[in-house]
């Protein structure tokens, strides 16, 4: 008697089939580590340019060779902003924040030029406008930009 090896075209294509709907969701899990780092990248950059504003301040009285052209830093300014003697680490984290969020934000307090905010856009949740702020306080939030958002600890109105 005959015996028949190999696969049929059906179980063949069923194979296929559970393959692709494994595969996506693998993928859609992995999009969604990469902006959990993203996040997470942001987060430490803000963190790790907040120490260098203390010790900026630590060191010379102020904020002002770390504060650059003022609130607004994208991949243009990173660069040429900076002075003093933490200005290579600077531009180095300037520049990964923004690679990260697209920009970032640096500045003292409306009131108080003893006090500072930083802030950068989170990658995860750009369509909800989230922010991370941190202040010279080392107060820390993660806000929206809404009525209360800029007030929010470690944001620009409450540092």
């Amino acid at each position: 008697m005959y015996t028949r090896r190999g696969f049929t075209l059906i179980e063949l294509l069923v194979v296929i089939a559970i393959i692709g709907v494994l595969s996506s969701v693998v993928l859609a899990s992995l999009n969604t580590a990469r902006t959990k780092a993203r996040d997470a990248a942001v987060k430490t950059g803000v963190r790790q340019f907040a120490t260098l504003m203390q010790l900026e301040y630590s060191d010379t009285g102020s904020y002002a060779a770390l504060q650059g052209y003022g609130w607004d830093y994208t991949a243009a300014n990173c660069n040429d902003s900076f002075s003093g003697n933490y200005a290579v680490n600077a531009r180095q984290i300037c520049a990964n924040i923004v690679e990260n969020a697209g920009a970032m934000y640096v500045g003292t307090n409306i009131n108080n030029s003893t006090m500072f905010s930083i802030f950068a856009p989170l990658p995860g949740s750009a369509a909800q406008g989230y922010y991370y702020c941190i202040g010279s306080s080392g107060a820390v939030s993660v806000n929206g930009t809404g009525n209360n958002g800029w007030v929010s600890p470690g944001c620009h109105a409450n540092p």
